[in-house]
């Protein structure tokens, strides 16, 4: 499971923020959330970190619109 821990609008997208390292996260890849609702990832973020080690902290991807808020738990499909 993958807890959302920021959201925010870019466009007409969202971008979206998950807690830890989520390896299995990739572009084009399909998550779905406790109610059943089907989210398609746009892009997977290639953040930069001063320190290394930080990036196993989140992973931020980008969205279709959608009504996705922080704390929500989502799966791969």
């Amino acid at each position: 499971m993958f807890k959302v821990i920021d959201v925010f609008k870019i466009g007409e997208n969202v971008s979206v923020t998950f807690e830890g390292k989520c390896e299995d996260i990739k572009n084009g890849s399909r998550l779905i959330d406790e109610n059943g609702n089907m989210y398609n990832i746009i892009s997977v973020a290639m953040a930069n970190y001063d320190n290394p080690l930080d990036i196993s902290k989140s992973t931020t991807v980008l969205i279709h619109p959608c009504g996705i808020e922080k704390g929500e738990l989502l799966k791969i499909a």
